[in-house]
């Protein structure tokens, strides 16, 4: 019974949440599945980290007819700490012929998909277990809490079928003999795959050996020689036509990357495939110059087509069902964001899918600049549609919950976007990117190590950030009401939250465009703090209106109102008064002084785009050197113990 109210209460959670789903590639992970129940126990995983995976080796026959297959895998593994039994997983519907440890016949024990090899070695000692095996992989509705790791279905375009496979997140193990736990990459792997003559067989790695067995068959041996995932071994069947461009990012300068791409061989398949083919090198150009050189240029990168919703980012071997180019450079930009940096926990999702998420945003602003704002328009729509939700997660078995199209990927995506406006440097944002991929790269992280590694590398404080947009819920309605006082302009920003419980309010810096008569419009960063927050904005000109919040659709929210108030006069009074301080020269080339009348205050400069530049607390001294500053225009604002703040314009020669 208690099984079985498991399962409803399960069905009902994948229920609710799938009626948000959107994103293909979420669709393509959820598609037939509704939990991915994990086999070991909390004990047992702690005893299955016990020992380290070094190497899979998968020795299969397959076909494109049915998801029947049989073979040999091969696990090699260091122990790392005492231990008396090896765990792996297998679905019960793989059936052992011979397991063999170390190259001799073993004994062991299965209880459902728990795989027990009794194993009497010391700490260091490496061990190889073999596994001869076969049998079908289980559909969803055989395993209600997992199947369809591996797919078989008719492509009717070409009039054949495909067999593939997609193994997030607990599915490899109903396909070959593994480790399922996110903690330990496999230092490389191996895949060969025989089938019959005709039919091409795609996996990870490198294509080392195609050799026709002269029985009808023919064996593919696929070779990958970095750490991988577990869930990112894969393998495809299909009569395929390959396809081969190269890409040649400025940062491999004299050579190229192979861009492999399998694709279905009729006309009409071939023209369409070809063109969305073509694009890959761009794009993998594009990432190798904002994020790092691709990260298996060794290799290769491609493409095998496969009837499924989406897309499924297998490292170097993406397996695609729909080619469009969102869809392809989503799953391209995976290879840096889940493949290269692997997440060491499905709570941690957002740093696999939420920055492949931003990929596409990236692709767009490169190469279609004209469709950005319909796609963080469409994002920030899907957002907006419940109050509530977090990005970070604790429930880590619930395949709609982990790849949840509104939070793990919309909102995933939008928040990149507001960190990039956050930190208001390009250059800086994507350099500390690259760096973070480096330190962590063939390894994996959580959303706390980028944090940590951002925060490093801006000297920007980004607890405020995280605890609101990422492990907080909701988002704000922003309202403004303003006046114009003589060429300058007084303005209050007020926000209310969807989740006050959660986030009570957001600080954030917040674009505001105003129009001007006689002068272009002009866009104004102020940093909101608190629910309400009032500024004094100098030098504006005559303002005829406050056009738009946030105009660029850096922040998720809602819009209030904006209100121009003649009689909003009350803030006034905390502002310094203008007479009462002065700044000269202005311009200058080395230093300025400024004169005020009211004891010790806190002087600060900010660019042109509202990033703080320098600080002086509690000054006395009245110069402030600025001969370190690049040339051009500067705010300088001066801010009194009882919270009044005036600003002014300055400019450095």
């Amino acid at each position: 019974m208690k099984l079985f109210l498991a399962f409803i209460t399960s069905f009902l959670s994948f229920i609710a949440w799938n009626q948000e789903v959107e994103h293909a590639c979420s669709e393509a992970k959820i598609h037939s599945k509704q939990n991915g129940i994990k086999t070991l126990t909390a004990v047992e995983e702690v005893k299955a980290n016990a020992y380290d995976v070094h190497y899979y080796s998968l020795d299969l026959n397959m076909t494109n007819q049915s998801t029947l297959l049989s073979g040999t895998a091969e696990i090699h593994g260091t122990i790392v700490q005492n231990l008396d039994t090896i765990l792996l997983e297998l679905f019960p519907t793989q059936v052992i012929s011979q397991l063999r440890l170390n190259g001799v016949p073993s004994t062991y024990s299965r209880v459902n998909s728990l795989l027990k090899i009794g194993i009497n070695q010391s700490v260091g000692s490496a061990f190889v277990i073999s596994v001869d095996y076969s049998g079908t992989p289980p559909t969803s509705v055989q395993n209600p809490f997992g199947g369809s790791g591996v797919s078989n279905a008719t492509v009717s375009t070409i009039g054949n079928k495909v067999t593939w496979t997609v193994s997030c997140p607990f599915l490899a193990h109903e396909w070959f003999p593994c480790k399922q736990i996110l903690r330990d990459k496999a230092d490389s792997s191996a895949v060969r795959i025989t089938v019959p003559n005709g039919l091409i067989a795609t996996s990870n790695g490198t294509l080392e050996q195609t050799e026709d067995l002269g029985n009808g068959f023919t064996r593919f041996t696929w070779k990958n020689h970095h750490p991988i995932l577990y869930y990112l071994i894969c393998a495809t069947v299909a009569p395929y036509t390959e396809y081969v461009n190269y890409a040649h990012p400025i940062n491999l300068p004299g050579d190229s990357i192979k861009v492999q791409n399998f694709i279905y061989g009729n006309a009409t398949g071939l023209s369409q495939a070809q063109a969305q083919c073509d694009l890959l090198p761009e794009f993998i150009e594009l990432y190798s110059d904002k994020f790092g050189l691709y990260p298996f240029s060794d290799e290769k990168y491609g493409i095998s087509l496969a009837p499924l919703s989406g897309g499924m980012e297998h490292q170097t071997m993406t397996t695609v069902g729909v080619m469009e180019k969102k869809i392809t450079t989503h799953e391209l930009c995976h290879q840096w964001w889940g493949d290269h940096v692997g997440i060491a926990s499905f709570s941690d999702v957002w740093l696999s899918e939420g920055f492949a998420t931003y990929g596409e945003y990236i692709m767009l602003e490169n190469f279609y600049p004209a469709e950005t704002a319909a796609l963080v328009n469409a994002w920030h729509s899907s957002v907006l549609t419940a109050a509530g939700g977090s990005i970070w997660h604790t429930d880590t078995l619930n395949i709609a919950r982990i790849y949840n199209s509104r939070l793990t990927y919309k909102k995933g995506g939008a928040i990149i976007h507001t960190l990039r406006h956050l930190i208001n440097n390009d250059s800086l944002f994507y350099a500390s990117l690259r760096s973070f991929l480096s330190t962590y790269g063939d390894n994996v992280a959580v959303g706390l190590d980028l944090k940590a590694h951002l925060e490093a590398s801006t000297g920007i404080d980004l607890t405020p950030f995280f605890e609101q947009w990422y492990f907080g819920e909701g988002y704000p309605t922003i309202s403004a009401r303003w006046n114009s006082i003589g060429s300058d302009v007084l303005l209050e920003i007020n926000h209310t939250t969807s989740m006050p419980t959660s986030v009570p309010y957001f600080s954030i810096p917040l674009e505001l465009r105003f129009t001007r008569n006689g002068l272009s419009d002009t866009i104004v960063r102020v940093n909101i703090t608190d629910n309400s927050d009032q500024f004094y904005l100098s030098g504006m000109g005559s303002v005829s209106a406050l056009s738009t919040i946030d105009p660029n659709n850096w922040i998720i929210n809602k819009n209030g109102t904006i209100v121009q108030d003649p009689t909003f006069t009350a803030a006034v009074e905390t502002i310094v008064d203008e007479d009462s301080w002065t700044v000269y020269p202005n311009p200058s080339l080395d230093e300025i002084t400024i004169t005020w009348k009211d004891g010790a205050c806190t002087l600060r400069i900010m660019d042109s785009r509202g990033q703080l530049v320098q600080t002086i607390d509690q000054a006395t001294e009245n110069q402030m050197k600025i001969s370190g500053l690049k040339s051009g225009v500067y705010i300088i604002e001066i801010s009194t113990a009882n919270g009044a703040r005036s600003q002014r314009r300055i400019l450095s020669l």
